[in-house]
């Protein structure tokens, strides 16, 4: 049996309902605690109210937050290449200058010890000497433009000159 406290309890919940009813948007919210999946989210409206991260936002909230955390995301990953491309090219400077600094000093002590060998030689070895001297300055003019690959096979070529005239 219900008494007239309880009419009027009911009463009341239920005008609250109404009330609450009419005052909440046309489109309720997901339940909270629920991930949506991408697909439900992308065809939802703009307008449909979800909760997320414990505050209730729409859908087209959402989605412009989402926009801007991939443009953030975006600017960085564009200044972390020009900031690698940076490096780089500072790094090739740094490897064509060692490259030309080692080849000017083998071409060095190659021009250095040509003389003395000259002098020490022996007659039947001086046009070997003389040819060695000739690529060796060969080697040195097109060290001055060559790519650092080429740099490399130089040097190498220049380290057997010297070898050749040190036997």
């Amino acid at each position: 049996m219900l008494n007239l406290k309880d009419t009027h309890f009911i009463a009341w919940l239920s005008a609250a309902l109404t009330v609450a009813s009419l005052t909440m948007p046309a489109q309720a919210a997901d339940p909270p605690g629920r991930a949506i999946p991408a697909e439900k989210l992308k065809q939802l409206p703009d307008s449909h109210v979800i909760e997320s991260q414990g505050k209730r936002i729409t859908v087209g909230e959402l989605r412009k937050i989402r926009e801007a955390e991939a443009r953030v995301a975006e600017d960085k990953a564009k200044s972390a290449r020009i900031e690698a491309g940076a490096e780089l090219k500072t790094l090739q400077a740094k490897l064509a200058a060692e490259t030309e600094a080692k080849l000017k000093s083998d071409h060095a002590k190659l021009m250095a010890e040509l003389p003395r060998l000259r002098q020490a030689g022996a007659p039947a070895q001086a046009p070997q000497r003389e040819a060695i001297q000739r690529e060796a300055a060969q080697l040195y003019q097109r060290s001055k433009t060559a790519s650092p690959a080429e740099k490399a096979q130089i040097e190498k070529r220049a380290g057997e000159l010297l070898r050749q005239l040190g036997r």
